[in-house]
């Protein structure tokens, strides 16, 4: 495994471009699934392990300490012995999945809705522990087509709820001028 100076710039992916990408076993030389989905430790913004779709109905799941790479056309990792059951961490019963984010409401802490949660920037730079850094913020049907989307870092959010996203009130009124 190769490890990144700490002196790196971090390289941000949006999750658009992650979701669906190959996952590549470099022993066996092929394709073992697609990236479905993370799950990720709310308190920190670690991605715990990735989802991976193997099969029409199948998934396994990718301790995010096994990945190799994140490049720009695949996930590599070395076997695909790294590919694990559902049921084989039982730390993965309690961490969200990032997928559900994506129709979340973005609340300030005092209820004012500020937006819909859109996609999700995830820094990279270190395979074995990406990160969500950022959130993008959609509004309306002018930004959809501008594709110009305000931002606001992971690190503002107060809560995860069922539905919302929970951030700080300052955060919001600075979202809002």
């Amino acid at each position: 495994m190769d490890t990144v100076p700490e002196n790196t710039a971090p390289e941000i992916r949006k999750w658009s471009e992650l979701h669906n990408m190959a996952v590549v076993s470099v022993n066996e030389g092929k394709k073992v699934g697609t990236c479905d989905d993370f799950y990720f430790e709310p308190n920190s913004q670690v991605i715990y392990a990735l989802k991976i779709k193997t099969g029409m109905l199948s998934h396994k799941v990718l301790p995010a300490a096994s990945i190799n790479t994140i490049g720009q056309d695949a996930i590599t990792i070395t076997s695909e012995g790294d590919l694990q059951g559902k049921g084989d961490d039982g730390k993965l019963a309690t961490l969200p999945l990032g997928e559900i984010l994506h129709s979340y409401k973005v609340m300030s802490a005092s209820g004012t809705v500020v937006g819909t949660l859109g996609n999700i920037l995830i820094d990279v730079s270190t395979p074995t522990a990406p990160r969500v850094t950022d959130f993008e913020l959609t509004r309306g049907l002018r930004e959809r087509i501008g594709r110009k989307y305000e931002t606001f870092s992971a690190n503002e959010v107060i809560s995860y709820g069922q539905d919302v996203l929970v951030i700080s009130d300052a955060e919001a009124q600075q979202l809002n001028s």
